[in-house]
């Protein structure tokens, strides 16, 4: 069966996931689907356990880090937190502290302000740690690139355990103990961990111990998982093997006993019904980023922490009005990075006036609309210019930034994301390496993003029995994708605008009707309109708005130059 080869509305190339799949009924759909990923309905696939996660003390480093921590439990030892401020780091910070201070032990966390500290652990935090007479720290989500507070660490006789998962330099830090899955002697759950996931493993670590001496806290680590789920979300993970289990369960505890900041959070956002992967990507992610982008990342740490309901309400309400200032910010970055770009083929830039805050979001929204990582930058309080990486599928940002490495004084990321600061004088070699380090990892067509089709579906086959399976793959996300459908040859019926460029459809082949909704789909308006026939792309959802066993297609794209009047 061929697909068609022009490109889509939004540039892209559509290619099958799997092998070709037509299918005119639903179970025909489903089972084609399930073959095509390999799967069976009754596999455990479908119900992860938490007995299936991986032995933390597989990690390397980990038993070291988990002995030192118990002594300090039992010894009522402070302990220190250096956290990070995003979504990730200050998830990890909150799970750590509300653990191990309910394992009894003084916790304390410091967390970076992005724009006058930067990422990673600085060398004052750490004295300043020792001088209140702390002798153990624990990072998040930072610390294995900062090699000079791991040897002012060590100078001092604090032990600092680094977890982390960004990827390492070819040598490593003097830390402690090093909790890395990214480490090349590791590899632990595939390292597909981000950083509170490191950091859960750590506490499963900890408690496995403590068990042992009967000395087990009588504190359920399961309570974290709403926030594990959320940082391995935020941070783009792989949703497969360990991520799958973590994020299924965490999702689970979001639904029925979310932490009194989540759930604050989750009413500010008017999140009503079922809260998924996406739900989390669309409305949690980006309030609890908001602190650390446009305030300080500590205001997120102190929700996800709280036990007091007002207070959670009252910083819920303080993260929702600092999203909503992220967005105006972020709008205004991406049009002038735009404008200052012109024609190049490099995406890279920056400007002495835009916000810490928004750089890497911008740098997001050029990647996707060209289909390739670009960088964008400001310029700090010591005059350095200090850039944030992202990239869209087929690139790894932080193999990137290790090719640009000899102009950068600092930096780190993984695969999809990442940061650093230029060596003074050298953004024009900067952006010469970016460049090239892009072309070389480009792989397949390269000029044009990929779109993956699970199969085509008639109008008969969309029931509301094949959209409830559906959710069965949740959660979906990168490394586990949303099973996409095309559509072919569909009249539009109707179709009504409503506000926020959301558009109501009604699809039909001249026998049923099936509704379609096209969320921010400005893009796609010319190529949508009533009595077109056209061939889209998109998903098969319940409608949980309308309910009763209603579903709807989310049209996601078009294909550009299949569009016809209708006879």
């Amino acid at each position: 069966m061929q697909l068609p080869d022009n490109l889509t509305v939004r540039g892209k190339k559509v290619s099958w996931r799997h092998e070709a799949l037509q299918a005119d009924e639903p179970l025909l759909a489903w089972d084609g689907l399930l073959k095509a990923r390999g799967l069976h309905a009754s596999d455990a696939y479908f119900s992860p356990k938490l007995s299936e996660l991986s032995n933390p003390f597989d990690m390397q480093d980990m038993r070291k880090a988990a002995e030192r921590v118990v002594a300090a439990v039992l010894a009522s030892e402070r302990i220190h937190i250096f956290g990070d401020f995003d979504c990730d780091g200050v998830s990890g910070t909150a799970i750590l502290t509300e653990a191990l201070q309910a394992a009894g032990a003084s916790v304390t966390f410091s967390i970076p302000h992005r724009a006058d500290d930067g990422h990673g652990i600085g060398v004052e935090p750490v004295r300043e740690a020792v001088e209140r007479g702390v002798h153990l720290g624990i990072s998040v989500d930072t610390g294995t690139t900062c090699f000079d507070a791991c040897d002012a660490a060590r100078e001092l006789g604090f032990d600092l355990i680094v977890s982390d998962h960004h990827l390492p330099e070819k040598e490593l830090p003097k830390a402690f103990a090093l909790l890395n899955p990214a480490r090349e002697d590791c590899g632990f759950a595939d390292r597909k961990l981000c950083g509170t996931g490191v950091g859960f493993f750590l506490l499963m670590a900890v408690w496995k111990l403590l068990d042992e001496q009967g000395k087990r806290p009588d504190y359920d680590l399961r309570t974290l998982l709403d926030r594990v789920a959320v940082a391995t979300i935020a941070d783009v993970m792989d949703l497969v093997g360990v991520n799958r289990i973590l994020v299924y369960h965490g999702l689970q505890r979001l639904n029925t006993q979310p932490c009194v900041g989540m759930s604050a959070l989750m009413k500010v956002a008017r999140v009503k019904s079922s809260v998924t992967a996406e739900t989390i990507g669309f409305y949690i992610a980006p309030r609890i980023n908001a602190a650390g982008r446009m305030r300080h990342g500590e205001v997120a740490m102190r929700l996800l922490c709280t036990q007091d309901g007002s207070e959670a309400a009252h910083l819920a309400d303080m993260l929702d009005e600092t999203n909503k200032q992220r967005r105006k910010v972020e709008v205004e970055v991406f049009k002038q990075a735009e404008l200052m770009l012109g024609d190049t083929n490099i995406l890279a830039v920056f400007h002495e006036d835009w916000h810490a805050g928004v750089v890497g979001l911008a740098a997001g929204r050029l990647a996707r609309k060209h289909g390739k990582p670009a960088a964008v930058g400001f310029v700090d309080g010591n005059n350095n210019i200090r850039v944030s990486l992202r990239g869209v599928s087929g690139f790894h940002i932080g193999n990137l930034l290790h090719a640009c490495s000899d102009f950068l004084e600092g930096f780190g990321g993984h695969a999809g994301a990442g940061g650093g600061s230029i060596r003074e004088g050298m953004w024009k070699q900067f952006v010469a390496a970016f460049g090239e380090a892009v072309v070389k990892q480009e792989t397949g067509d390269g000029k044009h993003m990929g779109c993956f089709v699970d199969g085509v579906l008639g109008l008969q086959a969309m029931h509301v029995g094949l959209a409830e399976r559906l959710q069965r793959f949740e959660p979906i996300g990168r490394g586990n994708p949303a099973c996409t459908w095309l559509l072919k040859d569909v009249h539009i019926a109707e179709r009504k605008d409503l506000k926020g460029g959301v558009m109501r459809l009604s699809l039909s082949d001249g026998h049923c009707f099936v509704p379609g909704i096209v969320f921010g789909g400005s893009v796609l308006s010319d190529s949508l309109q009533a009595g077109q026939v056209v061939s889209v792309l998109g998903q098969l959802k319940v409608d949980d708005w309308r309910g009763n066993g209603a579903i709807q297609f989310v049209v996601e794209d078009v294909i550009d130059g299949v569009v016809e009047n209708a006879v």
